[in-house]
């Protein structure tokens, strides 16, 4: 939202001059609101977790082709994305934050439509051979 000349009241109040005149946005102005900006984002660039809004919502609706899946450390997301042919494949991301560097660390495998069925059967075996 731009903050415009005449809204900023003590300067306006202060100065008897400028009464009357037409609204508009100084160089000053946006100077201030860029200002105000850079320390916005500095904050949040320094939260833990900046970008996430899921904390306090409820009842969100869910989408068939996306799923999150969250975990004590790590953040899995599944997506079913098209080429650009239109062919569907599956995106599995992983996005964790270093312990020792607060740094995000995201890593992400793709699966085509064709290798879906080979990669299901092999990830099923490997599953139970670490559950057993």
């Amino acid at each position: 939202m731009l903050m415009y000349a005449n809204e900023m009241r003590d300067e306006w109040d202060s100065n008897p001059i400028k009464e009357g005149r037409d609204e508009f946005v100084t160089i000053d102005d946006l100077l201030r609101q860029a200002e105000s900006l850079a320390k916005g984002l500095l904050n949040l660039s320094k939260q833990r977790h900046p970008l996430s809004i899921y904390k306090g919502v409820k009842n969100m609706e869910t989408n068939n082709e996306h799923e999150m899946l969250k975990t004590s450390s790590r953040t899995y997301f599944f997506d079913i994305e098209t080429t650009t042919t239109g062919n569907p494949y599956l995106k599995i991301s992983e996005s964790r934050i270093n312990k020792e560097t607060q740094e995000q660390t995201r890593n992400t495998l793709i699966i085509f439509e064709e290798d879906l069925l080979q990669f299901t059967g092999t990830f099923n075996t490997m599953s139970k051979r670490i559950s057993n």
